[in-house]
């Protein structure tokens, strides 16, 4: 194994497209992914697990073609399937698949029996000593905590010198403690030895935490793959939208576009009807008269009481202008009147249920969700004040690619 802190020259090179029918489930994969630590994100059932188990050579594709930095590990075409000690790849799987008849030591130096005596007790001793698990060598799984066997599943994935960790699920079955301190551990990990990373999970926040690309699945299919800026900024569908968070999804017609540099325009927007509303967006290529989609992340507006005045324009955003209350609720650049109508407290934030004056009202009686830390909702007093402006900053009006 390479010495701690020596890190690869460049990130592993991924290619996958492959398609996989089981138990009356089809999987039809296609992506490529060069960052550090990719994140596939998507509800469970969605063909994640099945993707990984088509990488590491558990499970053999139907059709298709799985290479990494450019050694091709499975063509159907070619007739290439290696087989999985011949990858370079390591899995840790969700339920940790340690050996309980063999102690931690053991489990670790598992797939590498055939070194030295020596080599093998000092390789063990350093992956342990990476692990923080030192003094845990002659226990069994069974007397270790989650955290400690998930420390053993990585060390002994790690112990064959992958190009390339696959992560199942690994911190599902932790407390959110242990994962957030694991989760720093892996970051960790990933910068001393450089070992690639294609982590599975259905949690957004972690996708989002530990990851620089994702690749969003639903149903068998790859519905985007991409940096995690632009699957959260610029969702391909409606259903990435929901995916990853963004509770209020519209569809509106282009009234007004103004292109980049144009007089007024510096960088270019999109005036969007709903019908209730209007707001502007960020320029994109449409056409006046073009049926869009969009959508706001709750966490992303500003809500201000009722005559608090006004919050401040940022720095790219329109200049304020003075439409009347009438002209759909637009007061200035995106801000909509309306009312609180109902709240659920979530510990460290709220979630607010927002209806629009003139009333757009959902099946639940609101129109925007809007997320604001405890601390905001106290100091705003609207424990007590209803009544409120929800301010929509244009940037953070994301037009949604695809069908709107």
């Amino acid at each position: 194994m390479r010495e701690v802190g020596l890190m690869q020259e460049v990130d592993p090179m991924l290619e996958v497209d492959l398609e996989k029918r089981l138990d009356g489930f089809q999987l039809a994969a296609k992506f490529r992914a060069d960052a550090p630590l990719v994140a596939l994100f998507g509800p469970s059932g969605s063909g994640k697990s099945l993707t990984l188990q088509c990488i590491a050579g558990l499970v053999r594709p139907d059709r298709g073609r799985v290479a990494l930095d450019g050694r091709v590990l499975h063509d159907s075409r070619q007739g290439v399937d290696l087989p999985p000690q011949r990858r370079r790849i390591g899995y840790v799987f969700q339920n940790y698949a340690l050996f309980p008849h063999l102690t931690v030591e053991q489990n670790i130096c598992y797939g590498i029996h055939r070194l030295p005596p020596g080599e093998k007790r000092e390789k063990t001793g350093m992956l342990m000593k990476l692990m923080r698990l030192n003094g845990l060598g002659d226990r069994f799984p069974g007397e270790l905590s989650g955290g400690q066997q998930q420390r053993v599943a990585i060390a002994r994935a790690l112990a064959v010198e992958p190009r390339l960790l696959l992560l199942d699920e690994p911190f599902s079955a932790l407390d959110s403690a242990i994962r957030g301190k694991l989760h720093r551990e892996l970051l960790q990990i990933r910068e001393e030895l450089g070992v690639g990373m294609l982590l599975v999970t259905h949690n957004l926040e972690e996708a989002y935490t530990l990851s620089r690309e994702m690749v969003v699945y639903d149903a068998g299919k790859v519905l985007q793959a991409g940096s995690r800026e632009e699957i959260l900024r610029r969702p391909a569908s409606r259903t990435v939208a929901r995916f990853t968070g963004a509770k209020n999804i519209f569809t509106a017609v282009v009234d007004e576009v103004v292109t980049p540099g144009s007089p007024g325009g510096t960088e270019g927007f999109l005036t969007l009807n709903e019908g209730h509303f209007s707001v502007h967006a960020p320029y994109y290529p449409y056409r006046v008269g073009d049926t869009v989609a969009f959508c706001i992340r709750p966490e992303e507006i500003i809500l201000v009481p009722a005559g608090e005045g006004k919050p401040p324009v940022g720095e790219g955003q329109l200049p304020q202008a003075d439409r009347p209350a009438a002209e759909n609720q637009l007061v200035g650049e995106n801000r909509l009147a309306g009312r609180i109508t109902g709240e659920i407290a979530r510990g460290s934030a709220y979630t607010l249920f927002f209806a629009l004056q003139n009333g757009l009202f959902g099946p639940g009686g609101y129109d925007l969700q809007i997320e604001i830390p405890f601390h905001t909702y106290h100091e705003l007093g609207l424990e007590e004040l209803k009544d409120g402006v929800a301010w929509l900053p244009r940037q953070a009006v994301y037009v949604i690619g695809g069908e709107p």
